[in-house]
């Protein structure tokens, strides 16, 4: 029955791991072209990690397996990971609003140009 369960535990964290990976090839060091593209990524992301809170507020048996371990250790190093990528994330879309925030700024100002040349002719 331990067996079982080691197993299932074992299947959860490499498929977390799966998606750790494949969010850090897509993401890392490139920011998203189609923001909807980076909001499935962490969407999915969240129901993974969701999927694996629940399985570590639940009781670890103490004698898990050594694949077990070596899953939750490769877990941990993603979740330290995942927070400097989320940072830089951040930062990246905090510029980005910066540049639209000036793009609009501009627009605006040449919107009111027009105006007033449509005004003079």
């Amino acid at each position: 029955m331990e067996r079982v369960a080691d197993s299932a535990r074992l299947e959860l964290l490499q498929r977390a791991n799966a998606c750790f990976a494949g969010f850090f090839r897509r993401f890392s060091g490139a920011p998203a072209v189609d923001p909807s593209e980076e909001f499935h990524a962490l969407l999915r992301l969240h129901e993974t990690l969701e999927s694996v809170g629940a399985l570590l507020s639940g009781p670890l048996q103490i004698a898990a397996s050594n694949e077990v371990c070596q899953a939750l250790d490769c877990y941990r190093e993603n979740l330290v990971r995942l927070r400097s990528q989320l940072a830089i994330m951040q930062q990246s879309a905090m510029a980005q609003r910066e540049s639209l925030d000036h793009r609009r700024d501009h627009l605006q100002g040449a919107k009111a140009w027009c105006a007033g040349s449509r005004a003079i002719v």
